[in-house]
């Protein structure tokens, strides 16, 4: 079994570098759509097996591809998509970090419901130079299914790193079970990297203006799908800064997940905007016989911070016409969280100076905590946006759900890790601290990683009844 895991992961690899040979130059703004040269191909993966993920990770820099280029980046294994992990609820995944970069690094699971304790998702675990850790990570039963992922969180050095190319796609399966119609249909996991190339480096810094941006490593791949036919995308957004607005050209995105989160209900969106370390998982119904641009449409953050707009992949629908599956009519209920009492309310304000970002006034320190939370309270939290670009506030170790936005309330359709908040704006959310897993240490935080490292994290602490 370890052998023939072994041989699918290195077949994967050689066939992802060969593909990466051909590719093209296509910096953000790159509109040409005739300029495809590059044929869709998964992430390797590594499997677990008889309950257990077995991995080796090893960061340090090394020359790869991107389009044409040959440059220098900050990567794990050597390649600038490593491997994503793929594993099922009651899973461990025992996975050694070995560090060559030369500076300190750290990883994090982003989106799991386990332990911030000991050798599982402790993002307080810090690696020097040639130093090894060994995660040990146990994934709940009842955890939920669906797209993660895994990178670095060097406080002060993510933006470098994660931009750099150090991160990776995450799968916990069974997101499709409770739907048999749906069975055997294609899955295409899709992870969105930009970088930021100086000369043959991916620079230090991670500018969305600038950043060319990929899809699993490829500039506009080709991919294919037959009239009517019913596909599965898992998109997640792995990269440093940049936010993706989706649009698929005469295509509706039906949204089944969000953040690994099954929803309550179908969506479908004719655009759907991802920010940093925000996933989509969606199912889409090919069109009539023809060419499609999946793009992202331009997207401006705040003063300085325009994302504009890219092709991230090219759809052909050909070949024989399929009968278009139905949609499941009826998702599994999602708990809301609007029926729990709430114990406590706080208020998070997000804001900046020169070269200097706060949460609630304060830089990050990881010796202070500064929010203490009962086990077994579900809490309000008032997100507040003081500054005049966005923000994406993130929580580790669990979900929330998303109330009010700007005043307004929002439809209940389920919890997601990850929430963009509007310039000026006002995010309210509810936060279950229920889970008895989470008890310990953890940390909240801006997203977007170059406001993170300049001081836009808090510390959490979960406590247990006394």
């Amino acid at each position: 079994m370890l052998m023939r895991k072994a041989v699918r992961v290195i077949f994967a690899l050689v066939l992802l570098s060969l593909v990466c040979s051909l590719g093209i130059d296509a910096g953000g703004g790159d509109l040409a759509r005739a300029r495809t040269s590059e044929t869709f191909v998964s992430p390797p993966e590594i499997v677990s097996s008889n309950g257990v993920l077995n991995a080796t990770l090893t960061a340090g820099t090394a020359m790869v591809k991107i389009g044409t280029k040959d440059v220098l980046a900050r990567v794990y294994d050597g390649l600038y998509v490593p491997p994503t992990l793929r594993v099922r609820p009651g899973d461990t995944i025992k996975l050694r970090l070995v560090n060559t970069l030369g500076t300190r690094t750290s990883l994090h699971y982003h989106g799991l419901e386990v332990s911030p304790r000991g050798r599982s998702d402790n993002v307080f675990v810090h690696l020097g130079t040639s130093e090894v850790f060994d995660y040990e990570i146990t994934i709940p039963r009842n955890h939920g299914s669906g797209l993660f992922w895994y990178h670095s969180h060097q406080h002060g050095l993510s933006e470098s790193q994660v931009g750099g190319g150090m991160s990776g796609g995450l799968i916990v399966d069974g997101i499709l079970d409770p739907f048999p119609e749906l069975k055997g249909i294609r899955e295409r996991v899709m992870l969105l990297k930009d970088a930021e190339i100086d000369g043959s480096t991916i620079g230090q810094k991670n500018d969305p203006a600038r950043s060319t941006r990929t899809l699993n490593g490829l500039i506009n791949p080709t991919v294919k799908i037959r009239p009517g036919e019913t596909q599965f995308w898992r998109i997640g957004n792995i990269g440093a800064n940049a936010y993706y607005r989706l649009q698929l050209e005469g295509h509706t995105l039906y949204k089944i997940a969000q953040d690994g989160n099954r929803l309550n209900q179908i969506v479908g969106s004719q655009e759907i905007v991802l920010p940093p370390g925000s996933r989509v998982e969606v199912l889409v119904r090919g069109g009539a016989p023809g060419t499609y641009m999946f793009r992202s449409l331009a997207f401006n953050t705040g003063p300085e911070d325009q994302n504009p707009e890219v092709i991230l992949a090219t759809i052909i629908a050909e070949g024989p016409t399929q009968q278009p599956l139905p949609l499941p009519a009826k998702l599994p209920p999602v708990a809301d969280l609007r029926k729990q009492p709430v114990a406590h309310k706080r208020e998070i304000v997000f804001s900046e100076g020169p070269g200097k970002f706060f949460i609630n006034g304060k830089q990050f320190d990881m010796d202070r905590v500064d929010t203490t939370v009962n086990l077994g309270d579900v809490e309000e939290w008032t997100i507040r946006n003081a500054s005049d670009e966005m923000h994406t506030f993130h929580i580790h170790q669990l979900d929330f759900q998303v109330v009010e936005v700007d005043g307004r309330q929002v439809p209940f359709i389920g919890v997601q890790d990850n929430v963009n908040v509007p310039v000026g704006g006002v995010v309210k959310i509810l936060v279950s601290f229920t889970d008895p897993v989470i008890v310990g240490k953890f940390v909240y935080h801006c997203h977007i990683l170059s406001h993170e490292d300049k001081g836009m994290m808090a510390v959490i602490e979960v406590k247990p009844p006394r």
